[in-house]
């Protein structure tokens, strides 16, 4: 009955055009910001430009369905309860959806072919397996039925279901009934990997997990590309295996993923390439091939969603055929070529992925009841995908702890095997590093098989006959017997005589022989070039940068993406705000928010993050700097940060060096949680001094930013002094409220701000969902009058022809950049005026020619003339003043006494600059 009404609901009346995709339905899990989480979103299709309003919970938003095709999407407050709220939604015509039963938590979302499809009912002890159901009953099912199509889908459309019930969301009560009937056909690789990383979980461990299984069997990565995936890959492009069906290119992206677009998620897991192995394209490099296109397809999978680069994790393939196969055959397989291709994926310097990490799984594998190819041990693979998941998602680095749950034994390990680093030759032989702490008690050991049964199949040539590394010398690969390699906590060395090249490790399908670290998690393979010491010289900046004077115009990285972000996103928010336009109408800093460091050195440096920023900081820094850009990071006075990680406390002179070697420009001081000074100025002034002598020493210039200051009479009087900004009320959020809320907040410190110091109003939501075209241009027009930093807070990669008009409006920047009259930079509400329950505005500035911007706000629910008068101005009586439009760039006719502008609608505004006759 439960599929049933879940379905219901997306079928429109004979007069409805309300409709919802599949997951918006009854018990759905929405994706909770809580620990780096993610923003929720809600979309449909309603009649083309009527109104749709959503009520969550307690929570009212309304939004406009598009005029042209009726589509809408709203972003939902964060929330870090798991209570069940309800959601209606309804439209102008009075049609109705209701979703009952919905909670926040976190969303896992499960693709990939035939081996995530691999259901539960045939891995390692199946009976024992299935039973831990019991133990996790905040679990929530949503397998999607096999569909492919040509043109993309805005919803779910039937076809086969190997659960019974698809596109509907069940409970784990449900997945459990009836002998786990629904549980036997669900992915394994997904409810494994979810029990295992909630068992990981040290904070808020019974959080609600929604699995979303998207997976279609004997699948090519090409069909689960979007159309714009191919453009990343011109030199293949042409190459594509023309195939029908669910392998055809798009079809599955199309079919099974485009549906789910708005849906936040913590991660996605994937399980593919074999289709891709068995069948190559001639005079392609495979390797290569693959890369391009898989790494293409995450990141446009990231791109639609408008979330930022949430985690995903990579099942690396296993061996595909038993032990002992002729090599002549393993060589032929393409595994060798894929599992490369896979490795890409991994975060390292220059990568063109981040926010990523892989389950090797080279020695997994075995015969199940699907066949050799589809080996049973889904067990530990997910349980390595869960290691690498929790680091990668939550950002917790070193040793795991999961705790026993019923049957399940607890354990404690490293959350990944070897990580392999670089190669070098030394008098000893060729040393390979891998990454610190990964290569603990490292060992080679035999590889055995599985058989059907789950015993052991042994293995055929093991680590005598064949071990797995190779060095290339004088022309040829020779192999090193196991008893010429040595290891060391973090180091392996192979005795070698000759010149070498390159070394590979783990050259066959099924590999014989692999090095485990002391948690017999393996070395994945890999083939490199022997390398040198990279340069860790520090460019100096020329000559000296002068104090800004001008509020700051950039990019923040908060608003958008929260903590998914990574440098490949840094990079492209560089490289478009240079292309778009902002640059050249005066945009500098790209800033980056929380969620970017992870720790500190045994000195007390702070860590960057090694999966968001492989490359390090100073790596951002000289790119931003290389395209004529400046570069800013965030940190917090207190002991951690508002996500949880590393705070400043005590660490201000080590940070403020730190920052200062890496060519920081900009650094944003928040406040958050742990232990903190009696007096917050204290952290202030460690940071503001040495900021001092970091431009005393170098030339250049770090821009301070801190939180908060909200009082003129008090921290007014002195926070001037050691910040060039502060933020003066709380987040600001996308919504009307919020944007009017800390206008008024920042318009009441008017009288300190002054050139270089500046209030700061939050972050602009200007393109981000939840505002209409009138009040982000409101939005942006009260910011700019008074003289707030515009730190840009949306997706500026793919932003709408409206979003970039906005934000690249010169004149209303103008406003912005003036240090006005007589240094008053910062205009201020000049009237106030209520007619019934509606709130109009005036604004004024005097520029510092002389010239006065005015902005008329209509805060209020109905359309209203607008009056600002030469007194309230401070404008002389009688004075003809000429009127210059700042958003529709025309001169307009002059005014004397006063000026008016009538019919302005709901929460929009005129903003005009008067200029003496």
């Amino acid at each position: 009955m439960k599929t049933v009404l879940a379905l219901l609901c997306l079928i429109p009346a004979a007069t409805s055009k309300l409709i919802v995709p599949q997951w918006i339905s009854d018990g759905m899990i929405l994706q909770m910001n809580k620990q780096y989480g993610a923003r929720s979103f809600l979309n449909g299709i309603s009649d083309a430009g009527s109104k749709v309003t959503i009520t969550a919970g307690s929570t009212k938003y309304i939004v406009d369905a598009d005029p042209v095709d009726g589509k809408w999407e709203v972003m939902i407050n964060p929330s870090s309860s798991h209570a069940s709220i309800n959601i209606a939604i309804t439209n102008t015509a009075g049609d109705k959806i209701n979703v009952n039963g919905a909670t926040f938590g976190d969303v896992l979302f499960c693709s990939g072919q035939s081996n995530m499809v691999f259901p539960m009912e045939n891995v390692l002890n199946a009976t024992e397996e299935l039973a831990t159901l019991a133990n996790f009953q905040q679990f929530r099912f949503f397998q999607t039925a096999l569909n492919y199509s040509s043109t993309p889908l805005d919803v779910l459309e039937g076809g086969a279901c190997t659960a019974g019930i698809c596109n509907s969301w069940v409970d784990a009560q449900t997945a459990g009934a009836k002998n786990y009937t629904y549980l036997k056909n669900f992915s394994a690789m997904c409810y494994l990997t979810a029990r295992e990383l909630t068992r990981l979980r040290t904070i808020d461990a019974g959080t609600p997990v929604g699995l979303v299984q998207s997976a279609y069997g004997g699948t090519r990565v090409e069909a689960w590309m979007p159309e714009s995936a191919f453009d990343s890959c011109p030199q293949y492009k042409n190459l594509v295996p023309a195939r029908k069906d669910q392998n055809a290119a798009m079809a599955l992206y199309n079919a099974m993923i485009n549906p789910f677009k708005t849906m936040s998620v913590r991660a996605t897991i994937w399980y593919q390439g074999e289709a891709n192995a068995d069948e190559k394209i001639a005079g392609v490099d495979q390797t290569a091939y693959y890369a391009c296109m898989y790494q293409a397809m995450i990141a446009s999978w990231r791109d639609k969603k408008g979330m930022g680069d949430f985690a995903w994790i990579t099942q690396q393939l296993p061996p595909s055929v038993v032990s002992g196969t002729p090599m002549s055959q393993q060589l032929e397989t393409g595994r060798i070529q894929i599992r490369l291709a896979e490795a890409e994926t991994v975060p390292h310097t220059d990568g063109l992925t981040d926010i990523s990490g892989m389950s090797v799984g080279l020695d997994m594998g075995g015969r199940s009841a699907w066949g050799v190819d589809h080996p049973p041990n889904k067990n530990e693979m997910s349980r390595r995908m869960a290691l690498s998941l929790y680091h990668v998602a939550f950002g917790v680095q070193g040793r795991f702890t999961a705790a026993p749950v019923g049957s399940l034994k607890g354990y404690n390990s490293y959350w990944t095997g070897p990580v392999f680093k670089s190669a070098t030759q030394t008098a000893d032989g060729v040393v390979i590093s891998v990454d610190e702490g990964s290569g603990f008690g490292m060992s080679l050991k035999d590889v055995e098989g599985l058989n059907v049964n789950g015993s052991s199949a042994g293995c055929t040539l093991c680590c005598a006959k064949m071990p797995p590394f190779e060095v290339f010398v004088n022309g040829n690969w020779s192999t090193i017997p196991a008893s010429s390699v040595t290891t060391a906590t973090d180091v392996i060395t192979l005795k070698v005589q000759g010149t070498v090249s390159q070394v590979r490790y783990a050259w066959s399908d099924f590999v014989e022989c692999v090095l485990y670290n002391n948690d017999s998690l393996p070395l994945g393979p890999f083939l490199a070039n022997l390398t040198s010491s990279p340069s860790t010289e520090i460019a100096p900046v020329g000559v000296k940068e002068q104090p800004i004077q001008s509020p700051p115009l950039g990019f923040n990285s908060w608003n958008f993406y929260h903590c998914n972000i990574d440098e490949n996103t840094v990079k492209k928010v560089i490289d478009a705000m240079v292309a778009n336009g902002m640059k050249d109408a005066g945009y500098q800093y790209v800033n980056i928010d929380d969620c970017w460091q992870v720790g500190r050195t045994s000195n007390g440096t702070i860590i960057p993050d090694p999966v968001r920023f492989p490359s390090g900081m100073k790596h951002l820094a000289d790119y931003a700097h290389s395209k004529g850009m400046k570069f800013g990071v965030y940190t917090a006075r207190k002991q951690f940060t508002c996500q949880g990680r590393p705070g400043s406390y005590e660490m201000e002179v080590i940070d403020a060096d730190t920052y200062c070697d890496w060519g920081i420009d900009y650094v944003k001081i928040d406040g958050c949680g742990g232990k903190d000074y009696k007096n917050v100025s204290s952290s202030w002034m460690k940071f503001h001094s040495r900021f001092e002598a970091c431009y005393q020493n170098t030339g250049r210039y770090i821009v301070q930013s801190v939180e908060s200051c909200g009082n003129p009479n008090t921290c007014g009087q002195w926070v001037p002094n050691m910040a060039n900004l502060w933020r003066t009320g709380g987040d600001v959020q996308a919504n009307w409220e919020s944007v009017m809320h800390n206008a008024a907040v920042n318009n009441a410190m008017q009288t300190i701000a002054k050139p270089g110091h500046f209030n700061d109003a939050d972050m602009l939501e200007v393109g981000d969902v939840g505002l209409s075209y009138d009040e982000e241009v409101s939005h942006f027009s009260i910011w700019a009058i008074m003289s707030s930093a515009m730190l840009a807070g949306t997706d500026l990669v793919n932003p709408s022809n409206e979003t970039l008009a906005i934000l690249t409006n010169k004149e209303v920047i103008a406003v912005n950049q003036d240090l006005g009259l007589n240094n008053v930079i910062q205009g201020k509400m000049v009237n106030s005026t209520k007619i019934g329950n509606d709130q109009l505005q005036v604004w004024g500035k005097h520029m510092s020619n002389g010239d006065v911007a005015v902005l008329l706000v209509n805060n209020g629910a109905a359309a209203h003339t607008i009056t600002a008068s030469w007194e309230e101005l401070g404008i002389p009586s009688g004075k003809a003043m000429k009127v210059r439009d700042l958003w529709t760039h025309t001169d307009l006719s002059p005014a004397t006494n006063s000026y008016s502008r009538a019919n302005i609608k709901s929460h929009a505004c005129a903003f005009v600059l008067l200029s003496p006759q």
